[in-house]
């Protein structure tokens, strides 16, 4: 056996692989590169002499040393800080937000204000994602707590607010009369593209899908170039180049969430929740 040392850095990394399902991802979520996440692996896999996991399509499979040593990280890694929680005063702690790029820019300063307010001894750290990454996350317990658009707009009860979906496209863009709709939409997973398609059906026009983006930058950027159209979500003011499409009519209201993980201070997730449909309302009252 090369080493006898299982290191709590490498122990992390392992544990957010099988958490995320894959390095990439657990490389943002511990904001390391995926280098360094590969890296911490092989060196686990020098400590105890064997693979501990192996690449399947876009996500990893564990061996069954692999399965073992995941295990024994997780007690360790609870263990370790419980330690430090105990032993360390003072220390500013760290509290997981995720948050929908969507109308990021006018929901998250009232909801890390009420963060401040309620965890001063923590600091927040923002983590900015896909909606269905997000929701994950929470549900595994590696983010406390986030912020997700529905585009389905179906769970109204447990919604913080609505938020209207509309056609947008480069500033003076003209749809096409004959031909099919030029389109563009996110890659999938997306709670968005079903609204999408849903009302190109109802609308009963051919369309083309043009481009594809992983994020909201990228199907700006695909959008001011002129490329197509797509049906975003409303919250606040469009960035410059994007407009609505007039012609086209209006689609059904999506629904803006508060998720939290297990475990959570219901005072801390109330505050949130109240910040962010604080947020949302003053975003409507400032476009009216």
């Amino acid at each position: 056996m090369a080493s006898s040392t299982l290191d709590i850095a490498p122990l992390r990394s392992l544990v957010a692989v099988a958490d995320c399902g894959g390095f990439h991802r657990a490389a943002a979520v511990l904001h390391l590169t995926q280098s360094a996440v590969s890296q911490h692996v092989r060196k686990l896999e020098a400590a105890i002499g064997e693979p501990v996991v192996r690449r399947s399509g876009r996500g990893v499979v564990f061996t069954d040393k692999g399965a073992q040593l995941l295990a024994h990280g997780r007690r360790i890694l609870a263990a370790h800080d419980i330690a430090v929680d105990d032993l360390v005063t003072g220390r500013e702690r760290p509290l997981v937000l995720g948050v929908t790029e969507h109308g990021a820019d006018l929901i998250l300063p009232s909801i890390t204000t009420a963060l401040r307010s309620h965890l001063p001894d923590w600091s927040v750290r923002v983590r900015f994602d896909r909606n269905l990454y997000l929701a994950e996350s929470v549900d595994r317990g590696t983010m406390d707590l986030a912020v997700i658009l529905d585009g389905s707009g179906l769970d109204r009860a447990n919604a913080v607010g609505t938020v209207r979906l509309q056609w947008v496209a480069a500033r003076g863009y003209r749809v096409s009369s004959g031909g099919p709709l030029a389109v563009m939409t996110f890659t999938e997973p997306c709670t968005l593209r079903a609204p999408m398609f849903s009302a190109l059906h109802t609308l009963g026009r051919q369309y083309q899908i043009v481009g594809e983006s992983p994020d909201l930058s990228g199907l700006y950027a695909g959008l001011r170039s002129g490329l197509g159209m797509a049906l975003l979500p409303i919250i606040g003011w469009l960035p410059d180049g994007i407009a609505p499409v007039d012609s086209m009519p209006a689609a059904n209201l999506a629904t803006l969430s508060v998720v939290g993980r297990r475990g959570l201070d219901p005072v801390v997730f109330s505050a949130v929740e109240q910040a962010a449909r604080e947020a949302l309302s003053g975003a409507a009252a400032a476009i009216a």
